[in-house]
Parts: structure tokens; C-alpha cells; sequence
């Protein structure tokens, strides 16, 4: 099969005024490192919903800025693109499945609010972190570690993860922090303050492991023999 002389891809019939499309699939010749092009067959809805950038995330939790550069024939993916291809180590033959909602491309994790920019060395430690994500029982956080945090040893966990543990007003629960192997686990104190957050008094924690200040973690719950578990990675 020659396939599309425009996007390379083998299965494309060509340009096709599609009102929306739910997925598509970036086929293994219509990439490289450096760029991709969206498939003739869905461009046209592709660049109704989407800008000059936006936000890819992919089923490992990491996020990705990519770049949209819209030409007559042609749309290319650019920007984060080479990253993502670097980090998830894609080779020649390798297809990627895009799954569109509201105008994102996401699957995955909860990111802190106005947390400063992952560096790359911490985006190639995340991605070795998420591999476990089929064993957690809920969306994980990442968050960077604040005075409060680290100095005060006072972390507040957000509202939207503490509904979701269903967590009793004022009590206590596991934390284990991991470093590739499971570790004993600290009893931490917490109560539920009057905006829904937890707030957990984990000095312990703080000071066992050395959290400092700026640290990246990464926190989801987990079901550990029979018990719900907050499982903390530094990153």
C-alpha cells in the first residue's frame, strides 16, 4: 500500500470535512524525533479544536507543550514532541494513539497549582516513578515541596484527593515512602480543615527522608495489604 503522498500514512483516504473526532492514530511513518503530522482523514476537525499549541498527557501522568504549525496541505506537531519521543524511547515502527477531549490531550495526573516548571531530569525520573500507575488506586498528585511543607513540616493535601479517599475528620493514616523498594511506613496525623484540604503533620517523614524545600514528589493512594496507603516517590 503506497499510502498518502501528503501524511504519509499508509491507511489515509485523503482530506475529510469531519466534524469532530474522538481519536486517531499518528502512524509509524508520519513521525520522526523532530515532528509528526496529524492524518489528512481528521486535520480538519484536528484544527477546528486546537490552537497554536496545546497540552498532550500521556498515560504515564507526564505532560507535554506541543506545538501546532498549520500549513495548506499540511498540520505538524512540533515543540514537546521530541521530548515525548525521547522520553518514551519510540522507535522506528512505533504507532501513537491520540485521544481528543475538550479541545486536550490528557489522560492521567493531578499537578499542584502555580508549581514552578519540571526540568527535564526530573521529567526522566517522573516517567521511571509512573510505571507503577496500574497499581494505584487513584489519580496521583506531583507537587513540589514548600516552606510549609519541608520546614513546617505541615503538608496540605488538596480537597479534590482527600474526597476521593473518603477520609474520617481527624484521625490518622499510612504514609511509605519509596525509593524502589517498599520502606516502613510513618503513622501521620491529619485533620480536614474547613476549605476540605487534609492537613498532615509529617515531620516524621520530612526528617527520615530528607524532603527539602523545591523537591518534587509524587503522592497516590494505594491499596497495601488490605489497608489504603499514601505512597510518596521523591523524584
Amino acid at each position: 500500500m503506497a499510502g498518502c503522498n501528503i501524511c504519509l500514512d499508509k491507511s489515509c483516504d485523503g482530506e475529510q470535512q469531519l466534524p469532530e473526532v474522538e481519536r486517531f492514530i499518528i502512524s509509524a511513518d508520519s513521525w520522526n524525533r523532530d515532528r509528526a503530522i496529524v492524518p489528512c482523514k481528521v486535520r480538519f476537525a484536528f484544527n477546528n479544536v486546537v490552537g497554536d499549541s496545546f497540552e498532550m498527557c500521556t498515560v504515564q501522568c507526564l505532560r507535554y507543550n506541543v506545538s501546532v504549525l498549520k500549513r495548506s496541505s499540511k498540520t505538524f506537531l512540533k515543540g514537546d514532541w521530541s521530548l515525548f519521543v525521547d522520553h518514551h524511547d519510540l522507535k522506528s515502527g512505533d504507532n501513537v494513539l491520540m485521544t481528543e477531549y475538550n479541545n486536550q490531550f490528557f489522560s492521567g495526573t493531578s499537578f499542584t497549582l502555580r508549581m514552578s516548571e519540571i526540568t527535564d531530569d526530573e521529567m526522566k525520573r517522573l516517567l521511571s516513578i509512573v510505571k507503577w500507575s496500574k497499581r494505584w488506586t487513584m489519580t496521583p498528585l506531583v507537587h513540589r515541596l514548600t516552606t510549609t511543607d519541608a520546614e513546617r513540616f505541615a503538608l496540605k493535601l488538596k480537597k479534590s484527593l482527600i474526597d476521593k479517599l473518603n477520609l474520617e475528620p481527624a484521625v490518622t493514616i499510612q504514609f511509605k515512602v519509596y525509593g524502589g523498594e517498599p520502606c516502613d511506613g510513618h503513622d501521620v496525623r491529619y485533620k480536614i480543615m474547613t476549605d476540605g484540604r487534609a492537613l498532615c503533620q509529617w515531620k516524621e517523614v520530612v526528617e527520615d527522608h530528607g524532603f527539602a524545600v523545591g523537591q518534587l514528589m509524587v503522592c497516590a493512594a494505594v491499596m497495601y495489604e488490605d489497608d489504603l496507603v499514601v505512597i510518596v516517590w521523591k523524584v
